[in-house]
């Protein structure tokens, strides 16, 4: 039962990150949880998911990205407040950098400069609900459907502000984490149009 809410919590998130019904979300969640070459995976060991840039054709440097047109057709409509040209704007840069390091699902090679690195937190962050306290075992398993090192990843998190810890518990901030003014002018438009959003959907 805990499991299935977990699960349920996922699709929430996801459809809050991409405005897809709740249906298009637990598809796309189930896909990238099982995807059909995965064979280690149905038989219970997990398979290797490579990590260099070689191995996938979104993460080779020089490689067209995706066009913002195509970027944006996905984009949730854009909250009450908000410029709706600006949240269009924000959302392609989010879906075209996120392309070059996310494909099917799964991290295929980690950013080395922060603001590519920003994008793949925010999707991260993205399948956490919030509104509720979780373990570190909880917090690893929703990193696994998308990496492999699910430590690393998770101190990142905390690290960028975007994950609150105290005694082995987690939690996400009420508002958006402080920046400085060096790493304000590397923070990608999608957090701090997006990110409030996140944060204050604590159904």
């Amino acid at each position: 039962m805990t499991h299935h809410s977990d699960f349920k919590d996922l699709v929430r998130a996801r459809m809050s990150a991409t405005g897809q019904n709740y249906t298009s979300a637990r598809a796309d969640l189930l896909r990238e949880r099982h995807p059909p070459e995965d064979d280690a995976a149905a038989s219970g060991s997990r398979a290797t998911v490579p990590s260099t840039a070689a191995s996938a054709p979104d993460a080779r440097p020089g490689t067209p990205p995706v066009p913002a047109e195509q970027a944006a057709a996905t984009a949730p409509p854009s909250p009450a407040g908000v410029d709706a040209a600006a949240w269009q704007r924000a959302h392609a840069e989010y879906r075209r950098v996120l392309a070059r390091f996310v494909r099917d699902g799964r991290l295929v090679d980690t950013p080395a400069r922060r603001r590519p690195r920003v994008f793949v937190l925010l999707h991260l962050i993205s399948l956490i609900p919030a509104g509720r306290t979780y373990s570190e075992p909880e917090v690893n398993r929703i990193l696994l459907t998308v990496v492999e090192d699910q430590a690393f990843w998770r101190r990142e998190l905390v690290e960028y502000g975007y994950l609150q810890r105290a005694s082995g518990v987690y939690w996400l901030p009420e508002e958006l984490p402080g920046r400085s003014a060096s790493e304000s002018q590397e923070t990608p438009a999608w957090e701090t149009l997006w990110l409030p959003l996140h944060l204050s959907d604590r159904s």
